[in-house]
C-alpha cells in the first residue's frame, strides 16, 4: 500500500527554543519522524539499533560521529550505521529543521 505525505518547507511556525519531534509514519519496516531543533538545542550523543536516513529540510547544523564532523546543510542527506554514535546541533540562530528515516 503507498503512503503520501507531505513535510512543509515554508509557512511553518518552527520552535524558537526546545525541541520537537513528530512522527509521521509508523509501521513495522520504517519510521519518518521530522525533528526541529531551535538555536542552543542539542540531541546528545546517542545511537539507533535501526540504520537511519537523516534529511536536513531547513537551517544549518552539525552532526557529530567519531569518525568526523558534517555539515547538515538544507538537501544534505546523511545515512548512519545501526550503532553508530552521533550527536546533533544546530549551527547559527535558526532552527535546524531535519528528516529520519529509520528503517526496521
Amino acid at each position: 500500500m503507498a503512503v503520501q505525505t507531505e513535510i512543509p518547507l515554508t509557512e511553518v511556525q518552527l520552535p524558537e527554543r526546545g525541541i520537537l519531534s513528530e512522527t509521521i509514519l509508523k509501521n513495522e519496516h520504517t519510521a519518518l519522524v521530522v525533528m526541529d531543533l531551535a538555536p542552543g538545542e542539542e540531541l546528545n550523543e546517542h545511537t539507533s539499533k535501526f540504520p537511519v536516513w537523516i534529511q536536513t529540510m531547513a537551517g544549518e547544523g552539525k552532526l557529530k560521529t567519531p569518525g568526523g564532523d558534517y555539515k547538515l546543510l538544507p538537501g544534505t542527506w546523511i545515512f548512519l550505521e545501526p550503532s553508530e554514535e552521533h550527536a546533533v546541533y544546530p549551527v547559527g540562530d535558526k532552527t535546524l529543521r531535519i528528516v529520519l528515516i529509520i528503517m526496521k
